[in-house]
């Protein structure tokens, strides 16, 4: 299989994500990242964005950091952390309007720092 890689997956690295109720520092790390490299290199592994991800999320990526920073400016200095959760019986194939719910929709427990998509289409 086919991995991508790129030297600008560094920016998208989190500085905090939810665990068991608290802010934490993010445990997948850039230097967690170098690790993986050496096995996935070892063994040859890898995808491509498009063959691993729907259309849909790859769309919501690309502009998810604009549409953060332009709900608030301060919200450059601090990532994306999923913060509204759909209730049972909420349609999934129903993207919904409001950039949190969304957030949530895509990014289940990730968190997003910019520029994530440059980060993850970079070669």
């Amino acid at each position: 299989m086919l991995t991508l890689h790129n030297p600008l997956h560094h920016l998208h690295q989190g500085r905090h994500e939810m665990f068991r109720g608290r802010l934490v520092p993010c445990h997948e790390t850039a230097q967690r990242l170098d690790h993986v490299l050496v096995e996935l290199q070892r063994r040859a592994l890898g995808a491509a964005l498009a063959q691993i991800h729907r259309p849909r999320y790859l769309r919501f990526i690309a502009q998810a950091w604009d549409e953060w920073v332009a709900l608030a400016p301060a919200n450059a200095e601090i990532d994306v952390l999923p913060s509204v959760w759909p209730a049972p019986g909420m349609r999934p194939d129903v993207l919904p309007e409001n950039f949190a719910a969304r957030s949530r929709c895509r990014a289940r427990r990730a968190t997003t720092r910019a520029p994530i998509f440059s980060a993850a289409t970079a070669s």
